[in-house]
């Protein structure tokens, strides 16, 4: 497994962009498949702090992704970078491929100098906890009840 920013194969968004779709297509943000990949081609604009990470297998599959959001939940201004979209087809889970990509992502983000990520799960508590992730609290986003958690990268 190699884990690659979007920005080396920016041709990839679209493909990135059907499996977030088919995964989670009930929900708005996730509905339309045109918005999806402009999301993930401005996230991952040279200028821009926030990225999308890819894991590739050795045939060129892709085994998952994830990315680092500016301000996906914008109502507290000091909560400005987000872990999220973590998704890895049915084929490759349970094999590793999530947590590499969040670590991935930390140290990404680490080098880059943010203090914290932050993140919000329905249901992933245990493996963001098992990764030094904190619940912070318990709130509704888009109709769910989800666990907000941080993790501090200063430490």
């Amino acid at each position: 497994m190699e884990i690659v920013p979007l920005r080396q194969q920016p041709e990839r968004s679209l493909e990135i962009a059907h499996l977030l779709h088919s995964e989670w297509s009930a929900l708005q943000n996730w509905s339309s498949i045109a918005r999806i990949n402009e999301r993930l081609l401005l996230r991952n604009h040279p200028d821009r702090s926030s990225f999308t990470l890819l894991a590739d297998h050795a045939d060129g599959s892709l085994m998952g992704t994830a990315s680092v959001i500016e301000y996906e939940l914008d109502d507290d201004p000091s909560r400005r970078f987000w872990l999220g979209e973590v998704f890895t087809p049915v084929a490759w889970r349970g094999k590793g491929v999530g947590s590499a990509l969040v670590n991935a992502c930390i140290q990404y983000a680490r080098n880059d100098r943010m203090d914290s990520l932050w993140l919000y799960t329905p249901d992933k508590q245990s493996l963001y906890q098992r990764l030094g992730w904190r619940e912070i609290e318990q709130r509704e986003v888009s109709g769910e009840w989800v666990s907000v958690m941080v993790l501090n990268l200063a430490a």
